[in-house]
C-alpha cells in the first residue's frame, strides 16, 4: 500500500513553503490564503474527512477540487446540496500555496501563487484529509476548503 502525506502548515513566518509529514491542520485562521473567503462560512475550523476519490480537476485559480465519496462515519458533513453526478459526495480543494499573511484579491491572483506542495490524489484512490469544514455560499453545499493536509493510500 502507498501512502504519501504532506501538510499545508505554517511556518513561523506564515509565508514559507507547507512542511512534510504532518497530520492535521494548520494553525491560523481557516480562510487564510484563499481568495474571496467571504463566501466561506466556516462550519469547524479543523474537521477530518475520509473517503474515495470520484473525481479531480484543476481550476483556473490553480485549486485541484478533489471529489470524494465519504467513508461511513462521515455522511453528517453533507448536506442537501452535495452531490457529484447525481451521487452523494463531498468536495475538498486544495488551494495553490499563497502566503498565509494574504488574502488572494481573486482567482488570477490566487493562480500566481506558488503550486501546492500537497499530493494530488487521482481517481479511486482513498484518501484522509484535514482542514476547514466550511458551507460555500456561493454553491450551497459543505466542502474543506482549503485541505490542510492529506493522506492518499
Amino acid at each position: 500500500m502507498l501512502a504519501v502525506l504532506l501538510c499545508a502548515c505554517a511556518t513561523p513566518s506564515n509565508t514559507s513553503a507547507p512542511s512534510a509529514l504532518t497530520v492535521g491542520c494548520r494553525s491560523g485562521p481557516p480562510e487564510a490564503g484563499v481568495h474571496n473567503p467571504d463566501r466561506l462560512r466556516v462550519l469547524d475550523p479543523c474537521q477530518h474527512a475520509a473517503g474515495t476519490v470520484v473525481d479531480v480537476a484543476r481550476e483556473d485559480d490553480g485549486d485541484y477540487h478533489i471529489w470524494f465519496k465519504p467513508d461511513a462515519g462521515y455522511e453528517s458533513l453533507l448536506n442537501a446540496e452535495n452531490h457529484f453526478q447525481a451521487r452523494p459526495a463531498m468536495l475538498a480543494e486544495i488551494v495553490p500555496a499563497c502566503p498565509l499573511d494574504s488574502k488572494p484579491s481573486n482567482a488570477a491572483a490566487a493562480a500566481r501563487c506558488p503550486k501546492t506542495r500537497l499530493p494530488i490524489p487521482v481517481l479511486g484512490n482513498h484518501i484522509s484529509l484535514w482542514g476547514p469544514w466550511v458551507l460555500d455560499t456561493d454553491h450551497g453545499w459543505q466542502e474543506i476548503h482549503p485541505a490542510d493536509s492529506i493522506q492518499i493510500g
